[in-house]
């Protein structure tokens, strides 16, 4: 299994590669999970990035969230998915 670290630093640099750089300007990491997927072990790596359609507060706007799913021993990323917070405000 890549080492957590490594698997983080796949999610950010494919978020880089494939989103608008301006989503990618303030990108957090907020959650690290282990997983598996179709047999395989997995690392589930949620990543926050601003929202661009949201007005901007002190606290600094709102943020969308995505999960990487990253392949436990190639550290490919597999997918990037639409994170849904339960009983966010």
């Amino acid at each position: 299994m890549i080492p957590v670290k490594e698997a983080v630093q796949k999610a950010m640099s494919f978020a880089l590669g494939v989103l608008d750089p301006t989503r990618t300007a303030a990108v957090l990491l907020e959650e690290v999970e282990r997983g598996t997927l179709n047999g395989d072990d997995v690392w589930l790596i949620t990543l926050s990035l601003p929202d661009p359609s949201a007005p901007l507060t002190l606290s600094g706007g709102h943020r969308q969230y995505k999960t990487f799913t990253v392949h436990g021993q190639t550290g490919e990323v597999l997918s990037m998915k639409i994170r849904q917070l339960s009983g966010a405000m």
